[in-house]
């Protein structure tokens, strides 16, 4: 049987690649599939000597859970709060860890809003201050020139904003936008789309964020810039 993996941080950068297929026997293990990766895709000292949280079908996992043929099986090794470049003002020690972050953003007990299954979204990776997530653009989202509409664009680039700046920042707070701005480069198809966020710079209560929007081949759709503020959630609640 074949299963998917999916590589994060550490994992992805030392395959050179985002995921890879492992053919096990019928009824192998994620420990299998682990072992598959050792011996085949240069893998065995990063997974020997670090904790990975792993997860399949996006549900959290151990080493003995079962396989089955299709399974995704997704590979998070810790990732480092960064070099705290971002202009001196991410506190990476408050910050969480991009694989906590990774754990919430895929985890199925967070509620989630309605419209995240509308825009087919789904996390592919995260580290304090970067967030890269994919959507699938449908028929559903074609405005009368037979391209998607401008609105879907930008709702997926604002949905990856945020992601980006709560990774940045301790349990607790929330960023409302005030400000959204969204460059139109080229129009888009129905299909995978790509947006990638960052936080460019953080302050005590403004975060400045940019995001970018491409398809499945690397082609540049839009690119956004945006302002929020930090708020605490049990402030806004009140």
């Amino acid at each position: 049987m074949v299963v998917h993996v999916r590589l994060f941080a550490m994992l992805r950068e030392r395959a050179g690649r985002e995921s890879v297929e492992v053919e096990l026997d019928d009824g192998a293990t994620v420990d299998d599939a682990l072992n598959a990766l050792r011996s085949h895709h240069g893998l065995d000292d990063l997974i020997a000597r670090m904790p990975v949280t792993m997860a399949v079908n996006r549900d959290y996992a151990d080493h003995d859970q079962t396989l089955t043929e299709g399974d995704e099986l997704a590979l998070i090794p810790p990732v480092s709060g960064g070099d705290g470049s971002m202009d001196g003002k991410v506190d990476t020690v408050a910050a969480p860890d991009g694989a906590e972050k990774f754990r919430e953003l895929v985890s199925k007990d967070v509620p989630r809003p309605a419209y995240s299954d509308l825009l087919g979204s789904r996390p592919l990776d995260a580290e304090p201050g970067h967030v890269r997530m994919e959507f699938q653009a449908t028929e559903q989202f074609l405005n009368p020139m037979g391209v998607v509409q401008g609105g879907f664009l930008t709702a997926m680039l604002d949905e990856t904003m945020g992601p980006a700046a709560l990774s940045a920042l301790p349990a607790g707070q929330g960023v409302p936008t005030l400000e959204l701005k969204v460059s139109f480069l080229r129009p888009a198809s129905p299909g995978r789309l790509v947006a990638d966020a960052r936080v460019v710079h953080m302050g005590r209560s403004v975060v400045f964020l940019e995001s970018s929007l491409v398809t499945d081949d690397g082609t540049l759709i839009a690119t956004a810039t945006a302002t929020a503020r930090i708020v605490s959630m049990k402030k806004a609640e009140e």
